[in-house]
């Protein structure tokens, strides 16, 4: 059975987990800034992040950091990897305003993903 949001218990998020947003001191998280409260699942803050540069758009870079999330109770690959591909989405039509310059590289990103996706099984 495919899980929906429904099946999912809801959070107080940052809302705006960018990496321009991350303070760090001495190569170490210091803070993050500048929240826009949003209740949700703690992926959605975790893909924001993930997608906000296009410096390491992988698998294994979002594989390595959701097996760092203490919330999680089981790996859900596909349903991972699908709410991955909508944070790229919704980052591309952002990149087009403010960053035009990375978007290149995240449309590169994108048919990763799509490929990626069409050959997960889901």
């Amino acid at each position: 059975m495919k899980k929906t949001t429904r099946d999912r218990k809801s959070y107080l998020l940052h809302g705006d987990c960018g990496v321009h947003n991350f303070i760090f001191n001495d190569g170490e998280l210091f803070g993050v800034i500048d929240p826009i409260p949003v209740i949700g699942d703690p992926i959605y803050d975790l893909i924001y992040a993930f997608c906000s540069s296009p410096d390491d758009l992988t698998k294994e870079t979002i594989d390595s950091a959701v097996s760092q999330l203490m919330i999680k109770k089981e790996k859900n690959i596909p349903f991972l990897y699908e709410e991955v591909i909508i944070g790229l989405y919704l980052r591309l039509g952002t990149c087009i305003k403010h960053h035009p310059h990375d978007f290149e590289e995240y449309l590169k990103a994108w048919y990763y993903w799509k490929d990626l996706i069409m050959n997960v099984e889901l």
